[in-house]
């Protein structure tokens, strides 16, 4: 059963500065999601409203297994609504198949993980433009340069060279 404080069924009251067209970048409508056990269904989410509008700030707290994780996952692409509608940026991510949502993931999400998701046996500022690579997005003379800007921004500019396992997990 989801118990995220700041989330109400129905409530579409969102703060923040809209789109032009007046449409929240994030908007999950009626999102449902339910995990087969062998004692049955677990509802991790129960009806789920939510509108995000561009610029606005967004904590998702709650107590342990209150649904934090699948909500964001709902977001992401990561995980599937069991029923229910996603939409990130006018895109309906709920119904795009693997191929599909890779590509827009690397187009159009960052995703910070809490443990590391990096590969042990390249840079950091390698694994910084393999999605570069994967989805074509920079040409190759500017990915190098792109991504040490990208670490800059977040303070770890020189630790590019490093492999991740020499980085701190803080």
């Amino acid at each position: 059963m989801v118990s995220l404080p700041f989330l109400k069924k129905n409530n579409k009251t969102a703060v923040g500065t809209e789109r032009a067209d007046g449409k929240a970048i994030i908007e999950m409508r009626d999102v449902q999601k339910l995990y087969k056990t062998a004692v049955g269904d677990y509802p991790a989410l129960r009806g789920i409203d939510l509108n995000i509008n561009a610029g606005e700030f967004v904590s998702v707290i709650g107590k342990s297994g209150s649904g934090k994780t699948t909500l964001i996952n709902m977001i992401t692409g990561i995980d599937r609504p069991t029923s229910g509608e996603v939409f990130v940026n006018n895109t309906a991510v709920h119904t795009l198949n693997e191929s599909q949502m890779a590509r827009w993931r690397g187009k159009n999400l960052g995703i910070v993980f809490q443990f590391f998701q990096l590969l042990p046996m390249i840079s950091v500022v390698e694994n910084i433009m393999l999605p570069m690579d994967f989805c074509n997005s920079y040409p190759m003379s500017e990915r190098e340069k792109r991504s040490l800007h990208l670490l800059d921004l977040v303070g770890l500019a020189d630790h590019a060279y490093k492999l991740p396992s020499a980085l701190s997990g803080g």
